[in-house]
């Protein structure tokens, strides 16, 4: 919309200004009490207009012509690392062996039980003292972490305690086991770890202080059950710039939408959860966006266990009819912002396994649509540009003549003001807002049937004249609405609608 005011504007005004320049050109031989010429004789259609603006990011064409500005959010991000973080970190630092047999005390999540944990890095650490006369082998084993089918295990040889000093023990501490390529395949939940001390003679004994640790974990794959965890995602706002020049009037999108598009890689069935979900408008207001599917959450794609690697993906698209967006887009937006978390295993059903991989991920992005369909009243957009008329000396009055036939089903009106340099309005550019661009007639659907036409004249005579020379702005307004031409009914604004603006001048010289 600000482009397409802009253009009006600029053809209007802008043009006019440029061909005038012409007449300071002439020689005095040339001149006439009055002259007559035409400045602008144009034919487009909104497309041409469109393929003229630069910066198109936040504008669609659609093969059936319509227009919809589209707004698009930063990508929200999570990877494997928040949730492998937590196994990660479920071991403590440094584990005693306290008996023969025992389990490795991870601390997981509550209500996560990992079956299987494919291990890409890791290291294992030990120190054990002999307490015992005699020498002792002690050999480790650790039934549930496995490499080709066979246990992880090691053995050391300890010399006899003198009964006096320190007693005699063994390290790896400056050359810890490596654990890559091992698997996690817990038993029962549990992964043990078992220990057995023996003499020469073959007769089992007990260890002195015996301490373990596992460091630098990082996994390739996970599988279990990951529990029903909160993880949070990540806050975004989308930034509407269609009001920018906004200052008064009613705009109602008979179609807008705000669409999530989903990305995940995670194979654990997840909802998100969106904690905030606001619209921000002109006149500060911050509007809540109601929906059932706010409450209840919105299902993330995700691939099952046979599909290890695969990308889902989906998009969920909140409209008039299944939220409150289309009251809410008529308010004057300038943003949307909101918040989104995971939630997993949202039914708690523990029989059903999921996996993560350390590339698994998820991805959320908000996209805005706002489609140039509905109605609008007394809508007023405004800019303000500087110029120089001091150059029209030889000018003594002006007329334009404007002649515009439209297909577009908007009607237009627009009034300027000359500033002085410190803001001070010298005069108008119309006695009273003039409509310009009477708006097309539609057909029920909406689309433009019989175009509009209008001539206007607007004269500039010498006092006004002088007085608009020595202006330094003009603050411009545009007026639009549908309700003259299209009263009650929501129309469609498409790329292939024609414009035809006719500007001529007369202009008497001094």
């Amino acid at each position: 919309m600000k482009h397409f005011l802009l253009f009006c504007l600029l053809l209007l005004i802008g043009t006019a200004c440029s061909k005038l320049n012409n007449l300071e050109d002439w020689e005095v031989s040339n001149f006439q009490p009055e002259v007559a010429f035409p400045i602008v004789n144009s034919n487009t259609t909104l497309q041409e207009i469109l393929n003229s603006v630069e910066d198109l990011s936040s504008i669609v064409v659609d093969p059936n012509g319509g227009i919809r500005f589209r707004y698009i959010g930063d990508i929200i991000t999570r990877t494997s690392d928040e949730i492998f973080g937590t196994l990660t970190s479920a071991l403590p630092p440094l584990v005693p062996v306290l008996s023969k047999k025992m389990p490795l005390p991870f601390n997981l999540p509550n209500g996560v039980k990992i079956d299987r944990v494919d291990l890409k890095r890791g290291e294992f650490s030990y120190y054990v003292e002999n307490p015992n006369a005699e020498p002792i082998t002690v050999k480790l084993t650790m039934p549930q972490l496995l490499k080709d089918g066979k246990p992880f295990t090691f053995s050391t040889d300890i010399a006899g305690y003198s009964g006096s000093g320190a007693r005699p023990s063994a390290t790896n501490q400056l050359s810890p086991a490596s654990l890559v390529g091992y698997t996690f395949l817990p038993k029962n939940d549990t992964v043990y770890i078992e220990y057995e001390a023996k003499t020469p003679a073959g007769a089992s004994v007990n260890a002195g202080l015996f301490l373990v640790r596992i460091t630098n974990l990082q996994f390739s794959y996970a599988e279990g059950f990951f529990g029903s965890l909160l993880y949070e995602g990540g806050r975004d706002t989308v930034k509407i710039d269609f009001f920018q020049n906004y200052i008064k009037g009613d705009i109602y999108f008979a179609d807008p939408k705000v669409s999530f598009f989903l990305e995940n890689a995670f194979g654990i069935p997840s909802r998100s959860i969106v904690r905030d979900f606001k619209v921000f408008t002109v006149d500060g207001r911050q509007l809540s966006i109601e929906s059932v599917f706010l409450r209840n959450g919105i299902e993330f794609p995700y691939p099952r266990i046979n599909e290890v690697g695969q990308t889902k993906r989906d998009t969920f698209t909140f409209d008039k009819t299944n939220s409150n967006v289309d009251v809410l887009f008529g308010s004057g937006p300038t943003a949307v912002a909101y918040d989104v978390d995971a939630f997993t295993n949202p039914e708690g059903n523990t029989g059903q396994k999921g996996f993560i991989t350390d590339k698994s991920f998820y991805r959320v992005q908000v996209e805005v649509e706002l489609p140039l369909y509905g109605s609008v009243s007394n809508f007023v957009a405004q800019d303000i540009y500087d110029i120089d008329l001091e150059q029209y000396k030889k000018i003594k009055e002006l007329e334009f003549k404007i002649v515009a036939d439209n297909e577009m089903p908007l009607d237009i009106a627009m009034q300027g003001y000359f500033l002085s340099g410190t803001g001070q309005v010298l005069d108008s550019l119309f006695q009273g807002t003039a409509q310009i661009i009477p708006g097309a007639k539609t057909n029920a659907a909406g689309i433009s049937t019989t175009p509009g036409n209008k001539t206007t004249t607007v004269k500039f005579e010498e006092i006004r004249f002088a007085r608009m020379r020595t202006a330094k702005k003009l603050r411009l307004q545009a007026y639009i609405s549908t309700q003259n031409s299209n009263p009650g009914k929501s129309v469609r604004v498409l790329a292939s609608q024609k414009v035809n603006i006719k500007v001529g001048a007369k202009a008497t010289i001094q």
